[in-house]
């Protein structure tokens, strides 16, 4: 069979009669062998899923210990059947427990002719099993266990896919991402790295005396960010929730109460299309600190994306898809409208309206569908992802953007109509967004009603007025910068995996 044909065996072989779909004949009678050995199991009197196990040493502690535990005598093992190999009156079995792969030698006249055939009759691939046995080393020099007992921990019912052909398909990949981790190694390695990158921040930010807390996921009014919130209703109280959208505005208010250096980091949710860089739901970080600006929160994110990268890769110098990624230079600062003047053609100090800029965008053919409920902000980031953020490898600082897209920002005095911001684009992406947090109530509110104005003509993502917020503004906030990232997304790019679903365990995905 070639390994198309396997492969298409594969999928049909995993949609099991479990979930209702059609199985070959073949693999229902692989099933019915599988049933058949449970059976055994049972009469036997033996329990084929045990609450107690016993387990001396994980397979990675017997192979780096070897020398030293060979002298012990016996030795407890446990983990999954990946491969059984039988020569006559032997099998050599690989165990796998999470940490490492060990080979087990099961010989007829060790374990005797009733309980070696026992275990070649009821025993496959995917069953957990604990072995009790004498570390050897075989002739070819591979570290083993020899096993003078062993037991069942639990009886797998379906068979584990080849590893050589199996789940190669990226969708079968994600929806039955058990069996992924289960095959691939490297996988489990990606998640692990993750877990550590994730710690990293965390780390970095408490040594700098941030303080972590957590802020609600359920939000009567959305905001922080100009996205399309999930709706859900909370049955007691009889009113519609939002699931959030950003970690922002909660933690100014933290700001506003006390507290000098805050951060959280936790899962958002944004209402929005998919692709290779966009999840629906995705892990942001957000810090912010009092009596800071965007300068100084421009060099203290550089020194922590370096030091987090540095540690977890061991690296500052990366490749993703062909292009080399510096982080060991200074990153430039680069300022907003001379980039997009430069890509785009057009100057955004001479741009008032959505009418000017309609204008240009005509004048320059630039091809971009205009929504028409779009106003001047979004148009213009529009223009600017179309023509200028491809452009922008990275990594480097785009800073000072109109205010007509950055509504929670403060207004530059040497540049009226741009903000202290900056964003962090490596290829192309953004992967970070900071600014001097605009701490006038007064001016917030207006910008939140303008952005009404733009959700009351049928910009689903223009923000809410939340009043709460500007109440608490009133009560006077320092002068704050503040910082989010997509760790998702900053992890894929590091990682160089090809899509950000590849870093969620579970992602969302369309129902089969």
């Amino acid at each position: 069979m070639d390994k198309k044909h396997k492969k298409a065996d594969f999928k049909k072989s995993v949609k099991s009669d479990m979930s209702g779909k059609i199985m070959s004949d073949n693999f229902k009678n692989v099933l019915a062998g599988y049933i058949k050995k449970l059976e055994n199991i049972k009469k036997s009197g033996i329990d084929p899923y045990p609450s107690k196990v016993n387990r001396d040493y994980s397979c990675e502690e017997i192979k780096s210990d070897f020398e030293a535990l060979s002298i012990n005598g016996k030795l407890s093992v446990a983990g999954r059947i990946m491969s059984v190999r039988e020569h006559g009156g032997s099998t050599f079995v690989d165990i796998e427990d999470g940490t490492g792969k060990l080979q087990v030698y099961f010989k007829k006249d060790k374990l005797g002719d009733e309980n070696y055939k026992f275990f070649s009759d009821n025993f496959g691939k995917g069953d957990f099993m604990e072995v009790n046995g004498i570390p050897f080393t075989t002739k070819r020099g591979e570290k083993s266990l020899i096993a003078d007992s062993y037991r069942l921990l639990s009886k797998a019912l379906i068979p584990i896919p080849e590893k050589w052909y199996g789940l190669k398909d990226f969708e079968s990949r994600l929806r039955q991402r058990y069996l992924d981790l289960m095959m691939n190694p490297e996988v489990r390695k990606l998640f692990i790295e993750r877990s550590r990158f994730i710690d990293n921040f965390r780390n970095y930010l408490k040594e700098d005396g941030f303080l972590e807390v957590e802020t609600p996921v359920l939000e009567s009014i959305p905001g922080g960010a100009e996205a399309e919130p999930f709706i859900t209703h909370h049955n007691t109280l009889n009113i519609d929730l939002h699931l959030r959208i950003s970690l922002e505005l909660h933690l100014k208010r933290l700001i506003v109460g006390g507290f000098n250096k805050v951060f959280e980091i936790g899962k958002v949710f944004r209402n929005e299309g998919m692709s290779r860089e966009h999840l629906q739901e995705f892990t942001l970080l957000e810090f912010y600190r009092a009596y800071w600006d965007y300068n100084q929160l421009m060099d203290f994110t550089e020194s922590m994306y370096k030091k987090v990268a540095q540690k977890i890769f061991g690296k500052l110098e990366f490749e993703y898809e062909g292009t080399r990624l510096n982080f060991n230079q200074i990153w430039p600062r680069l300022k907003y409208k001379d980039v997009f003047e430069k890509y785009s053609g057009i100057n955004l100090d001479g741009i008032k309206t959505r009418e000017d800029i309609i204008k240009e965008i005509n004048k320059r053919k630039i091809n971009i569908e205009i929504e028409k409920k779009a106003g001047l902000g979004r148009i213009i980031d529009q223009v600017y992802k179309k023509t200028a953020r491809p452009k922008l490898t990275g990594p480097l600082f785009l800073i000072d953007h109109p205010i007509s897209v950055s509504p929670l920002a403060k207004e530059k005095k040497d540049d009226p109509g741009f903000v202290e911001r900056f964003q962090i684009l490596i290829m192309g992406s953004e992967l970070g967004n900071g600014f001097s947090e605009l701490n006038d109530p007064i001016e917030q509110k207006k910008r939140f009603e303008e952005q009404m104005r733009l959700r009351e003509a049928g910009d689903k993502e223009a923000q809410m007025i939340d009043e709460d917020f500007i109440e608490a503004l009133k009560y006077g906030m320092p002068p704050t910068a503040g910082f989010g990232v997509g760790l998702d997304r900053l992890f894929m790019i590091l990682s160089g995996v090809s899509s950000i679903r590849e870093t969620v365990l579970f992602p969302t995905m369309k129902l089969e």
